[in-house]
């Protein structure tokens, strides 16, 4: 269960690193990375940072190689933009929801054809 606090600081967390993703990261190998939600451990030290990319996997690894680079940086923005006893280890992924969805999809449909 996720707490109100948790939550609120996840909220925090993904405006912050969305902003600093857009305006303050200048490496042009980042692509259009978009931030789509964060989770907090229960004891606020570790954010999962989901993103997308628009782009195919190689360029998705590359966006993926260019967040883990730019990691302290990014948290250095966000110790000084919030009000915390520390501020979380970033950990990010790639979001692969939208591509699940299309999967299932894809297998929905087959079946319905399938099914004829």
């Amino acid at each position: 269960m996720v707490s109100i606090r948790q939550k609120k600081l996840a909220d925090q967390i993904k405006k912050i690193v969305s902003e600093v993703v857009d305006r303050k990261l200048k490496d042009p190998r980042k692509g259009f990375v978009t931030i789509t939600h964060v989770k907090l451990s229960g004891d606020l030290r570790i954010a999962s940072v989901f993103f997308t990319v628009l782009g195919n996997t190689e360029s998705v690894q590359e966006s993926l190689d260019v967040l883990n680079r730019a990691n302290h940086f990014i948290r250095n923005e966000i110790a000084s933009q919030i009000k915390a006893r520390f501020v979380p280890e970033l950990r990010f992924f790639v979001d692969d929801t939208m591509e699940y969805a299309r999967r299932i999809e894809e297998l929905l449909e087959d079946l319905k054809k399938k099914g004829r």
